[in-house]
């Protein structure tokens, strides 16, 4: 007995001194996550009415403070589900949504590309006109009476907890949150003395969703897997225990088991239905998109997207045509790109070729090559596909022959569909004729990054490829030696 006694209160002082030591470090977590998005919060505040202590308590409570599958796999900290109007990627959780049978299913919460997207697009939530029954009255209250924006969002239906004002204002209170309500944005940026870092290093027009590498997740009910930059497809299957046959078989975007992918390719380990399970019918088409790539934004399967628009495998849709991703076949084929009208094609540029090759001139366009190259926008539905873009060089024999009539490849500028300097040879020191050699321009690639990659320089690059300019096109090929 004695014994059960003193096993008893040394687990009960165990469990105190965890609870006393566990209870700080939550608080550091809490505040650390306030320091990060306070300012964002208030700028927010000053440009909607959304109290800053509100937007702070909500991401606190619904991010765990940051540390949520959400908030960490698609950047959502404030539970903001897909709904009829969203238009970008949807990430898959068990919530509170059921079926028709009352059986419980994965529930679509929105992928932002950064925390501050999604900061902002909450405020956008609030404010959307639909919703005007429901938040609308907020916006009547004062920004520094917190306790009625918190009751006032649960009878607005923002959560189905009855105990989510009492959470919400206990929150605020115990991190006192409520002081940014009365603080203006410059007053608190002089106080901080720096800006935090929000958002990734994407182009604001193309935002990325941020994904977690390694991980099985899921679209239109596919799982996928996030690549690794230098993966391949094999890599990924003798870590899922599959064939890399059987994944080939699931990802047409994808040239062989042995490309080198670019960080952020999604690869699918399974196959995919034949149109999208959201509400969506029809995706506009942007600029440079092909169908292959909204077959990966979706994860519909190719060749049923291509029949339900009654197209043909090689025909591509115009830029703004409407393609129709779920349900029957279209009436009237889409607008497509080869229906546009053609621009005045650029005259080929003429390079001399000297060395063993004799002093003659020569206008024989690159060859062509099987790489997939695509665009990341914000994305299903602004759904961004992660299409891949082989990191590898191109190096052409100088012994090939090449088709005169081949067009292929890009030209840096996206003047014409000619590589600068493709077809021409040097010749060595030694007197034997050099290949030349290529480079597939990938996102972030510059003139002066790839003379540093391939010990060259940017007036040499420039030489080369006949550049007026240091910009150089995604997807284009330029050669480098």
């Amino acid at each position: 007995m004695i014994f059960l006694k003193n096993s008893l209160l040394i687990c009960l002082s165990l469990l105190v001194y965890g609870c006393a030591h566990a209870q700080p470090q939550d608080v550091e977590e809490k505040m650390a996550y306030v320091e990060r998005y306070r300012l964002l919060a208030v700028e927010e505040m000053e440009r909607t009415g959304i109290p800053a202590s509100i937007k702070l308590g909500q991401g606190l409570l619904e991010s765990r403070w940051g540390t949520s599958d959400l908030s960490r796999l698609a950047n959502n900290h404030f539970g903001i589900k897909c709904g009829k109007d969203w238009n970008g990627e949807g990430y898959y959780k068990e919530d509170d949504d059921l079926n028709d049978k009352g059986e419980l299913i994965k529930s679509c919460f929105r992928v932002y590309g950064s925390a501050e997207q999604c900061f902002r697009d909450h405020s956008a939530f609030l404010m959307n006109p639909a919703k005007k029954e429901r938040y609308g009255p907020l916006f009547e209250l004062k920004r520094t009476d917190y306790k009625a924006w918190a009751e006032g969002l649960k009878k607005g239906g923002y959560a189905t907890d009855p105990g989510y004002p009492g959470k919400l204002i206990k929150l605020i209170e115990s991190l006192d949150l409520y002081r940014y309500d009365e603080i203006t944005y410059q007053d608190l940026l002089s106080e901080i003395g720096t800006l935090p870092t929000l958002t990734q290093p994407d182009s604001p027009e193309k935002p990325k969703p941020i994904l977690v590498v390694g991980i099985p997740q899921s679209t239109n009910d596919v799982k996928f897997i996030v690549a690794v930059a230098g993966q391949t497809v094999k890599d990924i299957a003798s870590k899922q225990y599959v064939s890399p046959k059987a994944l080939m078989h699931h990802n047409a975007h994808i040239s062989g088991a042995d490309e080198l992918l670019q960080a952020g390719t999604r690869v699918f380990l399974q196959s995919k239905p034949k149109g999208w399970r959201g509400q969506e019918t029809y995706h506009k088409v942007r600029k440079e998109e092909r169908m292959i790539d909204i077959s990966v934004l979706y994860a519909i399967d190719l060749d049923k997207l291509y029949d339900r628009n009654k197209m043909s495998h090689g025909q591509e849709p115009a830029e703004n045509a409407e393609v129709k991703i779920r349900g029957g076949k279209i009436k009237r084929q889409p607008k497509l790109k080869s229906d546009q009208p053609d621009k005045k094609p650029t005259p080929l540029p003429t390079v001399p070729q000297t060395g063993a090759l004799g002093n003659t001139t020569s206008t024989i366009p690159p060859a062509t090559t099987s790489t997939t190259t695509g665009s990341k926008t914000e994305a299903p539905p602004s759904k961004v596909p992660v299409i891949n873009v082989s990191t590898t060089t191109i190096t052409e024999s100088a012994n090939n022959k090449v088709n005169p009539t081949n067009n292929g490849g890009s030209d840096p500028f996206g003047k014409s569909n000619t590589l600068p300097g493709a077809g021409t040879q040097s010749a060595g020191t030694n007197g034997s004729v050099v290949a030349p050699q290529y480079h597939l321009v990938m996102e972030g690639d510059t003139l002066e990054s790839l003379a540093q990659k391939f010990k060259t320089s940017i007036d040499g690059l420039k030489k080369l490829n006949n550049l007026n300019t240091e910009q150089c096109k995604v997807g284009s090929r330029i050669r480098v030696k």
